[in-house]
């Protein structure tokens, strides 16, 4: 288990050392799109985790590798779309491709598993979009 994590919530709006990965799941799961808008977890220099929204039940979640060389992906429910929605981040309202918006309730096993191993693996019923950035 990974239990060594660096973990910013807009909450505390202070960066923790020696997160176990259990509390940074915690703080996903608390996200409300009000007071609690944005989890961002990195693991070393291997990798990043960011978690933001909450509101209206929907999250965005990103993950990014940084070895052997960089890579950002997006979680998403696999449709495609030309529907956005609006997801409120640190008290700014930011749109995004509406396969984008997870349920919370579906995104939280996903990142327990990343937060427990380091690895994205393949979801049930959600999919990893690779993102140029």
């Amino acid at each position: 288990m990974l239990n060594d994590w660096r973990m910013y919530t807009d909450a505390s709006k202070t960066e923790q050392k020696h997160v176990a990965w259990h509390e940074v799941l915690r703080e996903i799961a608390q996200l409300d799109g009000e007071s609690r808008t944005l989890v961002h977890a990195a693991y070393g220099d291997h990798v990043d985790l960011v978690v933001a929204g909450g509101n209206k039940g929907k999250v965005l979640v990103q993950w990014k590798e940084h070895e052997p060389g960089e890579q950002h992906f997006v979680l998403t429910t696999g449709e495609q779309s030309a529907v956005m929605a609006s997801l409120v981040i640190e008290g700014d309202e930011a749109v995004f491709p509406i396969s984008w918006c997870i349920p919370l309730e579906k995104a939280v096993p996903v990142c327990g598993d990343l937060l427990r191993t380091c690895d994205k693996g393949e979801p049930q019923e959600l999919q990893w979009q690779p993102v140029e950035v």
